[in-house]
């Protein structure tokens, strides 16, 4: 992930420029105009004509040559200098023309539902989310709240931060270090992650909860886009059929990717307590909004209450037996995604750390023809067509 330094700074950070580009609705129309042309240049008074429409709301052959002409400098000055700063177009001045270029944002899901069209209701709050994300240090605070279970403590909170952009233990983060960044959370950061409904910020209580955006991209996070984001997660080459992931944070970071790309069904189970992070559970309540049908099998009890309560819609149940527990190096079973049943998550817990934290590791798979897919598919795939989200023993229904 791209890191900045410890005053809040970006120095030069691609993905934060890009971010700040996008947070402007008229750049992104801008945007989407050109990209309509792909390779075909379209003169910059072409530009300017459609950007006068919006401003001035009003039909093409209605804007006046005052308009057009005051649209070309704002364009000229303010907006095509932003998006050639992001070099997602190229001018030609000789020829007073633009065009898109192959910038790798153009490949990614979530970049392209903003360029290519937005509901009015969306406006605001696409300039919000990537105003917020135009700082690599928000999105490093974004990515170790998502890892969270609960709400934490602002001072928590800076720690870990702190730990994170220096690739040291929080024991070892000096105290100033620690109020340098609560000021820079309290007036620079946490305001405008807040605003824009990436996190629940009491200010009072100084304590901070992840709450997620359903717009927010997992790579985003990571400083990358996808679609090769997953296989930089992992150990192993694109040409093998099972990937291995080493560590939680790639692991977490994996599976809520997988939540995030579920179209029609999403099945996850965690047999202990502690797994299921916030990150995790904002991505089960977008998937339910999206219309996927979504079942989660969890011991901890707690989990199982708030998703009642705020994610009806949610197949739950209690796994009562460790049925995947399969013997590697003396490990147990302690994650599992499955996506459209179509790409599948196993991680397994190792021995605690000295913060009580299991080690993790990770296999996966994807594509229907995937030797894992296909094995989990045949382990899950009937018992999941006879689920019944009226029966009162769900457990009934499954195999384990």
């Amino acid at each position: 992930m791209a890191t900045t330094n410890i005053t809040g700074r970006d120095d030069g950070d691609p993905l934060s420029t890009l971010f700040s580009c996008l947070s402007n609705s008229y750049r992104r129309r801008l945007l989407r105009t050109v990209d309509d042309r792909a390779s075909t240049p379209i003169p910059r008074r072409e530009l300017a004509t459609a950007l006068a429409t919006w401003i001035h709301k009003k039909p093409r052959d209605q804007v006046t040559s005052e308009e057009r002409q005051e649209a070309l400098m704002t364009l000229q000055h303010v907006h095509l200098p932003k998006l050639d700063e992001a070099m997602l177009i190229e001018q030609d001045t000789d020829r007073d023309t633009v065009t898109v270029t192959d910038h790798s944002a153009f490949q990614d899901v979530g970049i392209r539902e903003a360029i290519a069209g937005e509901e009015s209701a969306d406006i605001q709050s696409y300039d919000s989310l990537f105003a917020a994300l135009a700082d690599a240090h928000r999105r490093t605070i974004l990515d170790v709240l998502s890892r969270q279970y609960q709400s934490i403590q602002t001072e928590t909170l800076a720690r870990e931060v702190v730990a994170k952009e220096r690739g040291t233990t929080e024991q070892d983060v000096p105290p100033e270090a620690v109020e340098e960044l609560l000021v820079l959370f309290r007036h620079v950061h946490l305001p405008p992650l807040s605003k824009a409904g990436l996190i629940e910020y009491d200010a009072d209580e100084r304590t901070v909860a992840y709450d997620g955006h359903p717009l927010l991209r997992v790579p985003w996070l990571h400083s990358q886009f996808s679609p090769d984001f997953r296989t930089s997660l992992t150990n192993s080459s694109k040409d093998e059929d099972i990937w291995t992931i080493e560590g939680r944070e790639n692991i977490v970071s994996y599976g809520q990717s997988l939540c995030e790309d579920a179209d029609e069904e999403l099945f996850m189970m965690f047999t202990t307590t502690g797994l299921l992070e916030a990150g995790c559970l904002s991505r089960v309540q977008q998937a339910v909004d999206r219309g996927v049908d979504v079942y989660l099998g969890t011991c901890d009890s707690t989990v199982r209450e708030f998703v009642q309560e705020h994610t009806p819609a949610v197949t739950l149940w209690e796994p009562q037996a460790n049925w995947l527990d399969l013997p590697v190096d003396g490990e147990n079973v302690g994650r599992l995604v499955f996506a459209d049943r179509e790409a599948v998550l196993i991680g397994t817990l190792g021995k605690k750390n000295g913060e009580g934290i299991h080690e993790e590791r990770a296999i996966t798979g994807e594509g229907a023809d995937n030797v894992l897919v296909v094995l989990m598919r045949q382990m899950l795939g009937s018992k999941l067509d006879q689920f019944d989200e009226q029966s009162e023993r769900i457990e009934s229904n499954l195999p384990f």
